[in-house]
């Protein structure tokens, strides 16, 4: 028995004994090829501070941390999680905000983040060395801002506004976690990052130097070919 691969070459198939195709879960294949990778910071990096903001709504030039596609590339990056680690809530509600933006030439300004690369960055399959293509950042002042171009609304698509409760981590509640976590392939079709599009996180606290957290992330960097 074979398949046709989407170049349209035969390919045997691996099958069960009742001729059934067996296929492989797309996670665990693109992780065998080396495709998937994570970032965040080593057990010693300091926690970033939230953003120097009086209010509670977040300045759209001004970000936390970032996953942005290579602009001069076709590479697909698909965001599978995102977790952020709260060490000190501060002394004021923590608010979160999490968008999609366009590619970014289809931006009104074309989309740039000035920032610096993730603290440790690592292939998740051991095995392989090789680096990303995405870039994932974090800020370069010292409250840890991010530099982000202009944006208005219909560059970019908001996914989740979040807040912390005020002394969480301080005096946390029964059965509370300090932490909040998106699994990006758990609620819905992948967002798929290409050609300059982001994943942007934004975190404000009206007290930003006692607001400090640790970021990390997973993703994937495939073709057209490992969707089909």
């Amino acid at each position: 028995m074979a398949f046709e691969t989407s170049g349209s070459v035969p390919t045997p198939a691996r099958v069960t004994g009742n001729r059934d195709i067996i296929t492989t879960p797309n996670l665990m294949k693109w992780a065998a090829q080396g495709k998937i990778f994570e970032a965040g910071q080593g057990l010693q990096t300091l926690g970033m501070d939230s953003q120097t903001e009086a209010t509670l709504t977040p300045d759209d030039t001004k970000a936390s941390v970032a996953l942005q596609a290579p602009s001069g590339s076709d590479t697909l990056i698909i965001p599978i999680m995102l977790r952020i680690c709260t060490e000190v809530e501060g002394a004021d509600l923590t608010d979160h905000q999490l968008i999609f933006t366009k590619k970014s030439s289809d931006c009104v300004v074309d989309l740039a983040l000035s920032g610096r690369p993730m603290i440790s960055i690592q292939n998740m399959n051991k095995l392989k060395s090789h680096s990303p293509k995405a870039f994932p950042l974090y800020g370069v002042a010292t409250t840890f801002l991010l530099t982000v171009s202009a944006l208005v609304d219909a560059d970019n698509i908001m996914y989740d506004f979040s807040a912390l409760v005020d002394n969480h981590v301080s005096v946390p509640l029964t059965g509370s976690s300090q932490q909040i976590s998106w699994n990006f392939l758990s609620t819905g079709a992948p967002h798929i990052l290409t050609q300059g599009a982001a994943m942007i996180f934004y975190i404000s606290n009206a007290t930003p130097a006692d607001s400090i957290f640790h970021p990390y992330m997973q993703w994937a960097e495939v073709t057209l070919d490992d969707l089909i």
